[in-house]
């Protein structure tokens, strides 16, 4: 997507342009009720936060602790965890009636501090204050989340 928008416009994508993340490819039906990532090959298995949008609203903003890769194949077959599948459904249930899902990300790698000593995590912190400042549908700490 290269289109830009004003980073004024909340839940909209051109606040996560407008901040640096990129859009990394989409999601797509795939067999047995799962959906499949298209697009960057590889994703990074450096940390960040990723998120899901339809058209220009943000539906949902999430963390990778331990890498955008590894958690974004969370969605396309984990059974187990619960917010993987709630989001997973909801993916579907878009994509059956003909919308696209976009992802996108932005990669932090390096951790911070306070004053020098107290641990800052950027990549909780950025996940936190977009669910914050967005409210994204899909997120349970947004507004009405699926």
């Amino acid at each position: 997507m290269t289109e830009a928008f004003s980073p004024c416009v909340s839940g909209s994508v051109g606040l996560l342009l407008a901040g640096g993340f990129v859009h990394i490819g989409v999601w797509q039906a795939g067999e047995s009720g799962l959906i499949a990532f298209q697009g960057s090959n590889p994703v990074s298995q450096k940390p960040g936060v990723y998120a899901y949008a339809i058209g220009h609203e943000v539906l949902y903003v999430g963390s990778a602790q331990r890498g955008l890769r590894r958690r974004l194949r969370h969605y396309e077959c984990s059974k187990n965890l619960r917010t993987a599948r709630r989001i997973r459904e909801a993916v579907l249930e878009r994509l059956s009636h003909g919308k696209g899902v976009d992802v996108y990300v932005i990669e932090l790698e390096e951790r911070l501090s306070f004053n020098g000593v107290l641990p800052v995590d950027p990549v909780s912190g950025l996940e936190e204050g977009l669910i914050r400042a967005i409210k994204p549908k899909w997120n349970r700490r947004g507004s009405g989340a699926v």
